[in-house]
């Protein structure tokens, strides 16, 4: 009887505009009970699906790369280029026409990898017999070029996620192949240390990309933060160690400076962000800046031992901080 009073109140509260259909909606959480079952359950079904397509796609590339294999030397040229780049371009026009079917989205997706992988190889048998030790630095700019440029004008097109992923890693292929090409032959710039800082450069555009994608809502962003914090952070803990230790590759003193920097950086930036690639990431690498310079540093003052156990508080505390900080200030 005192349930049916409650529904009775609420019904004449909500008739008399004391509360809206909104603010009861709120208020009783109607929409974060029901709909998150029914996200689960959809989930759930296209999970499953997905690892079947997974596993068929991959068996289907293993299948193509033994029978590519076994063949190679008895296949003419027109023959490899269509087992690679003419199967590449087939399943990249399948997975587009594949795509348009609600059901069959998620299939076209297994297809574009396939395409993604299939495409790059094809363009190299493509231009085998032209490549030589001459040239061969122009056809690694332009097979990355090719790609990115196929897959950079279909997600213009069809604005499907999954091809952030590809342009991603063609656009760093790119990257890579064209900066050695302009800067690598050249022993002033940057010295020894040119790739770390190309590496460094790679990580400090994915962290751009990975925050541009996180504010627009967009798939990768947590990876692409993720792996752009490791770059960034790994590359400097290299150049660190170069700067600080006699007898290894020349890097600049500044980076016994700036690396602690750095990392106090990453750390305090999880926190204003909310990313938590940031602050895992960060506490990681200051966990191991902490355990080199007690080893350099005290371990003989202190004794080996002791050095060991007070890196072990050390690293307990900063494993404490990253809970703490994650769970207060990021996961809200």
């Amino acid at each position: 009887m005192e349930k049916q009073q409650l529904i009775e109140e609420l019904k004449k509260a909500v008739s008399s505009g004391i509360l809206s259909q909104s603010e009861v909606v709120q208020v009783l959480s109607m929409e974060s009970i029901k709909i998150p079952e029914i996200k689960d359950s959809v989930i759930k079904r296209l999970s499953l699906s997905e690892i079947f397509y997974y596993i068929g796609g991959i068996i289907v590339l293993i299948g193509l790369v033994v029978l590519i294999a076994q063949n190679w030397s008895t296949f003419t040229y027109p023959i490899r280029v269509f087992t690679t780049f003419g199967m590449g371009l087939a399943f990249f026009i399948s997975a587009i026409l594949l795509s348009k079917t609600l059901t069959l989205r998620r299939l076209g997706t297994v297809f574009y990898f396939l395409s993604a992988i299939l495409v790059p190889f094809g363009y190299f048998v493509m231009f085998i017999d032209n490549i030589n030790q001459q040239n061969y630095r122009f056809y690694s700019i332009l097979i990355p070029f090719l790609c990115l440029l196929q897959f950079g004008i279909t997600q213009f097109i069809l604005k499907r996620n999954i091809f952030t992923l590809f342009n991603t890693i063609f656009g760093t292929w790119l990257f890579f192949s064209l900066t050695n090409y302009m800067l690598g032959n050249n022993p002033v710039i940057f010295g020894d240390t040119f790739h770390l800082y190309q590496v460094m450069l790679v990580g400090i555009s994915y962290i751009l990309l990975g925050y541009y994608l996180s504010r627009t809502g967009r798939l990768f962003s947590g990876w692409l933060n993720s792996f752009g914090t490791l770059f960034v952070l790994g590359t400097g803990f290299a150049l660190n160690v170069m700067a600080s230790t006699p007898g290894l590759l020349h890097a600049s003193v500044i980076w016994i400076v700036l690396y602690p920097v750095l990392l106090a950086g990453a750390i305090i930036s999880s926190v204003y962000l909310k990313n938590s690639a940031f602050l895992f990431v960060g506490t990681f690498f200051l966990v191991g800046y902490i355990i080199r310079l007690t080893a350099r540093y005290f371990s003989g003052v202190l004794g080996w031992p002791f050095a060991l156990i007070v890196m072990g508080i050390v690293i307990m505390g900063f494993g404490y901080l990253a809970f703490y900080l994650n769970k207060k200030y990021i996961k809200k």
